[in-house]
C-alpha cells in the first residue's frame, strides 16, 4: 500500500533522466542474467534534445551488448510499442522533467503491461493509464469535443486514443515522445536464431517427424500383416486408418514447425545480410561494380528462397532416409538393401556436387553478362562514339555464347540427377526383393515392410533430385557469394566495454582545453599500395576555426578530409575527436559529430522525396521544427526557386526515377544535408566546384554562418 503523497501508477515506476544509464543496466541484467553489466556514466543534467538523447542510448546499449531500434512513440500505444516484444524504453511526452518507462511485456488483450520500475521491481499497470501518463500535456482535441468527433466519424474505441494523440501532435510544437526497442546484439547467425526462438521450433519439428515416421513404419507393418496374410477384418482396417490419420496430423505439425523455422532462418539471414552491407568497408563497396553487387543481391534471394522452401524439405528427407534405412533393416533383404542405399547416397552426393559445379559455372557466366550489361548501359555513349557499329555487339555475343554452353551443361546435369537417382533406386530396390519372393524364403510381412522402405527412400530420392538437390546447390552458391557480407555482420564487437558513453556536447574540446580534432603522426595507405598517401601528418583543429586545405590533384587532401570526418580510419598514428579515438567514440558516433560532404562522385541522391534526401542527416520522419529549418536552409542556399518549380515541393521525388537535379543543385542538396546534421565539425570536399561564382558566394556565406567549425578542401 502506498503512503500519502507517494507516487502511484506509472509515476512510481518511472526512471528519472539522471538514472537513464541505470535503467539500461537494469534491462541488460534482465536479458543477460549470467553476465555482469558494466557501470555506465550518467547523462548530463537536463538532457532533452532527442538527437543527443538517442546518441547516449545508442552508445550505452553498444557497451552493454544491446541492439537499439528507434520507435516513434508520439502516437503509439503501449500495445503498439510492445507489438514485437520488449523491453522498450520510452520517454514521457510533456513539459516537465524527462522521465522514462521500461516496458517489458503486454498481455494478449493489451490491457495490462509489465513495467520495470526504478527500484528494479516489476509493476503490472493498466495500459490505458500508461498511455495517458506518457502524454501528459493533453493538448489538442480532447474532452467532449473530441468524443463527439469520434462518434460522428464512427471511430472505434481502440483507435480513439491514437487518433487524439496524432491530432494533438499536429496542434503545435511540443517535446516529442521517443522510444527505443532493446534486444540482445547477435554477433553470429546461430545467436540470432536462438534469440528468434528457433530452438523450440526445431525440437517441435524433430518430435513431429520422429513420431510421424514411426507411425508410417507401423502402418506398413500392419498393412503387411493384414493384407498379405489374409487378415482383412474391420478392426485391422480401422487400426490402419487411425495410424494414417495420426501420421497426417504429426506430419502436419512437422511441416508447420519446419515452415516456421524456415521463415525465422530467412528473416535472420536477411537481417545479417543487411547488417553486413552496413558494416562492409566503403573501400570494398567502391571497388565492386554495380553488376557484381546486383548479382550478390540475386544470390541472397536464392539463399533466402532455399531457407523458406528447400530447408524444411531437406529436414524431412534426412528423417525419411534414416527411417527408410531402419525399415529396410527389418525387411526381407536387409544387408543387400542397406549396401545399395549406402552406394546410392554416395551417388547422390556425387551428382549434387557435379550439379553445384555446373551451377557455379553458369552463375559466373550470368554474373559476367550482368556486369557487362550494367557497364554498357552506364557507358553507352562512349561505346557508340568509340566503337564501330559492327563491333558494338561482339562482347554481348561472346557472353551469350558462353552462357548458352553453361546453361546446356547445367540442364544435362539436372536431367541426369532427376532420372538416374530416384528411378534407378526404385528399379534396383525392387529387384533386390525378387530372390526372396521367388524362392518363398521371405515372409510376406517382411516383403511388405521392405517394399514400404523402398518406396519411402524412393520418395526421398525423388525430392532430392527435383527440389532438395538443386536447392542445396543454389544455397551453397548463395552462401559463397554472400559470405563476405555474412562475415562482416558476424564480426565480434571489439572492445565494446571501452566505448565511452558521452553526452555529445561535453568534453575537453568544448571547454577549450584541447583541440576539437587532433592528429599526431597520422598515416594512411590504401589496400594493395605500398606507398602511403599520407605520412607523418600532424593537425589540430579547435572549435570555431575555419580552415582551408589546398593541394594539387593526388596530394592526399581528399584522403585527409575523409579521415577527419570518419569515412576512413588512419593506418597509423593517433587521431582524436574531442579527446577520443575511433574505438572509444565508435565510427558511427564519429561520423555523427563530424559531418562530411564528399566529392560528387562519392555522394548520392537517393530515389526518394527531396525532403528525405535532406532530412536523412538528422531523423526521419522529420518533425515540424525540422521542416522549418530545412526550408530556411534551402532558402539560404538558393534552392527556393527549384522547390517552387517542383509540383510536389519538398515532397517531390528526385533521383533516377524522379525529378532530375543538375550538378549544382545536387551539390547544394549535399551541403543542406550536412548543415542539417547537428555536428561539431563539417568537412566540405570540392563542394563548390559545380557552382557559379554568385551562387558559390551565397552558399559559402550560409555554410560559414551555420557551421561552428569548418574545414574546406579545395584545389590549389
Amino acid at each position: 500500500m502506498s503512503r500519502p503523497g507517494q507516487p502511484t501508477g506509472p509515476a512510481a515506476a518511472a526512471w528519472p533522466a539522471g538514472r537513464l544509464g541505470d535503467a539500461l543496466v537494469a534491462v541488460a541484467e534482465r536479458l543477460f542474467p549470467q553476465r555482469r553489466a558494466p557501470v555506465l556514466r550518467d547523462p548530463p543534467a537536463g538532457i532533452a534534445d532527442t538527437v543527443a538523447l538517442a546518441g547516449f542510448v545508442e552508445d550505452a546499449a553498444y557497451q552493454l551488448g544491446l541492439e537499439v531500434a528507434a520507435v516513434d512513440a508520439r502516437v503509439a500505444t503501449v500495445r503498439g510499442l510492445l507489438g514485437e516484444g520488449g523491453p522498450v524504453l520510452v520517454a514521457r511526452q510533456g513539459s516537465g522533467p524527462s522521465q522514462f518507462l521500461v516496458l517489458l511485456a503486454c498481455d494478449r488483450r493489451g490491457r495490462v503491461a509489465e513495467v520495470l520500475g526504478s527500484d528494479r521491481r516489476v509493476y503490472r499497470l493498466a495500459a490505458a493509464e500508461i498511455d495517458v501518463w506518457l502524454d501528459d500535456e493533453q493538448r489538442g482535441p480532447a474532452g467532449e469535443g473530441f468524443a463527439g468527433f469520434a462518434s460522428a466519424v464512427g471511430l472505434a474505441a481502440r483507435d480513439q486514443e491514437a487518433t487524439r494523440r496524432i491530432l494533438a501532435g499536429a496542434a503545435g510544437p511540443s517535446r516529442p515522445a521517443v522510444g527505443w526497442a532493446l534486444n540482445p546484439a547477435a554477433s553470429r547467425l546461430g545467436e540470432g536464431l536462438q534469440q528468434a526462438g528457433a530452438r523450440r521450433v526445431v525440437a517441435t519439428a524433430l518430435v513431429s517427424y520422429l513420431v510421424g515416421f514411426a507411425l508410417m513404419v507401423g502402418s506398413w507393418w500392419l498393412l503387411g500383416a493384414a493384407a498379405l496374410q489374409g487378415h482383412l477384418e474391420r478392426g485391422w482396417l480401422w487400426a490402419w486408418a487411425m495410424l494414417l490419420l495420426t501420421f497426417v496430423a504429426c506430419r502436419g505439425g512437422g511441416v508447420w514447425a519446419a515452415g516456421r523455422l524456415a521463415v525465422q532462418v530467412g528473416g535472420v539471414v536477411r537481417e545479417r545480410l543487411l547488417e553486413g552491407i552496413l558494416r562492409l568497408p566503403a573501400d570494398k563497396v567502391r571497388v565492386k561494380g554495380v553488376g557484381h553487387l546486383l548479382g550478390t543481391v540475386l544470390e541472397a534471394d536464392a539463399l533466402d528462397a532455399f531457407a523458406r522452401t528447400g530447408g524444411p524439405v531437406l529436414l524431412a528427407d534426412v528423417f525419411q532416409f534414416l527411417f527408410g534405412a531402419a525399415v529396410l533393416a527389418l525387411g526381407a533383404a536387409p544387408i543387400l538393401h542397406l549396401a545399395l542405399l549406402l552406394g546410392w547416397l554416395v551417388l547422390a552426393a556425387g551428382l549434387v556436387r557435379r550439379l553445384y559445379r555446373r551451377l557455379l559455372d553458369w552463375s559466373d557466366a550470368r554474373l559476367g553478362l550482368t556486369d557487362e550489361l550494367v557497364e554498357t548501359m552506364v557507358g553507352y555513349r562512349t561505346l557508340v562514339a568509340q566503337q564501330p557499329a559492327a563491333q558494338q555487339q561482339e562482347g554481348e555475343d561472346r557472353g551469350l555464347a558462353v552462357y548458352g554452353r553453361k546453361q546446356g551443361a547445367l540442364d544435362r546435369e539436372m536431367a541426369r540427377l532427376s532420372v538416374l537417382l530416384p528411378r534407378g533406386w526404385l528399379v534396383f530396390g525392387v529387384a533386390a526383393l525378387v530372390p526372396g519372393f521367388a524362392t518363398g524364403a521371405a515372409q510376406s510381412t517382411a516383403l511388405a515392410v521392405s517394399l514400404g522402405g523402398v518406396l519411402m527412400v524412393y520418395l526421398a530420392f525423388r525430392r532430392v533430385a527435383l527440389e532438395t538437390g538443386p536447392g542445396m546447390a543454389a544455397a551453397f552458391l548463395g552462401w559463397k557469394r554472400t559470405r563476405t557480407l555474412l562475415e562482416a555482420a558476424s564480426e565480434k564487437r571489439e572492445n565494446a566495454e571501452s566505448v565511452a558513453v558521452l553526452p555529445s556536447e561535453v568534453d575537453e574540446a568544448s571547454a577549450g582545453r584541447r583541440g576539437l580534432l587532433v592528429g599526431r603522426d597520422v598515416s594512411f595507405s590504401y589496400p594493395g599500395r605500398l606507398d602511403p598517401v599520407l605520412r607523418g601528418c600532424n593537425i589540430e583543429i579547435r572549435r570555431r576555426q575555419r580552415i582551408l586545405i589546398e593541394g594539387r590533384s593526388g596530394s592526399g587532401k581528399s584522403t585527409l578530409g575523409a579521415l577527419l570526418c570518419g569515412l576512413r580510419q588512419p593506418s597509423g598514428g593517433l587521431l582524436l575527436l574531442g579527446g577520443f579515438d575511433h574505438h572509444s567514440l565508435r565510427p558511427e558516433r564519429w561520423r555523427q559529430r563530424a559531418a562530411g560532404v564528399p566529392q560528387s562522385h562519392e555522394n548520392h541522391i537517393l530515389s526518394a522525396p527531396l525532403l528525405f534526401n535532406i532530412a536523412m542527416a538528422r531523423r526521419w520522419p522529420p518533425r515540424q521544427e525540422d521542416e522549418q529549418e530545412i526550408e530556411a536552409i534551402c532558402r539560404e542556399l538558393g534552392l527556393s526557386d527549384l522547390i517552387a518549380r517542383m509540383p510536389g515541393g519538398l515532397q517531390q521525388m528526385v533521383g533516377d526515377s524522379g525529378w532530375q537535379l543538375s550538378q549544382g543543385e545536387r551539390s547544394r542538396v549535399y551541403v543542406a544535408r550536412a548543415l542539417l546534421q547537428q555536428a561539431d565539425l563539417r568537412v566540405l570536399d570540392e563542394s563548390f566546384a559545380a557552382l557559379d561564382p554568385e551562387t558559390m558566394d551565397r552558399v559559402l556565406e550560409c555554410v560559414v554562418r551555420r557551421s561552428e567549425t569548418l574545414v574546406v578542401v579545395s584545389h590549389a
